[in-house]
């Protein structure tokens, strides 16, 4: 049975608090987005932002910057669609990061949870 425990703690680290931390900061990335940039305090939100995710890069975690970038068949995320106003048909875009995707050390350890625009 100690071969399990040993395991289990090397291979299978549990990245609960480093998930936390990314969902905080993709959802106060978005909350900045909507923002005008004039607000006193803006770029002090801005800074420690970007502060967090330095930190989970120390540690070997990743978040990939999917927002804005083009949607395509065989992604590995999870996909809600919407209708794009300004998107030529056939046209998807990433618009919503619902949950980043997150990798450590390079490989995935969890996948993205996004909304995509399409144009019809």
């Amino acid at each position: 049975e100690s071969s399990n425990e040993s395991f289990s703690s090397s291979s299978n680290n549990d990245h609960s608090f480093a998930k936390r931390v990314a969902d905080e900061i993709v959802r106060m990335r978005t909350n900045l987005s909507r923002m005008d940039e004039s607000i006193k305090g803006f770029k002090q939100l801005s800074a420690s932002v970007r502060k967090l995710e330095q930190s989970l890069n120390a540690n070997q975690y990743e978040l990939e910057d999917l927002l804005n970038k083009p949607y395509h068949e065989g992604m590995n995320l999870q996909a809600n669609f919407v209708e794009g106003e300004n998107l030529k048909e056939g046209e998807s875009v990433i618009t919503k990061i619902i949950k980043p995707q997150i990798n450590y050390k390079g490989k995935l350890i969890q996948a993205a949870q996004v909304e995509v625009s399409q144009g019809f």
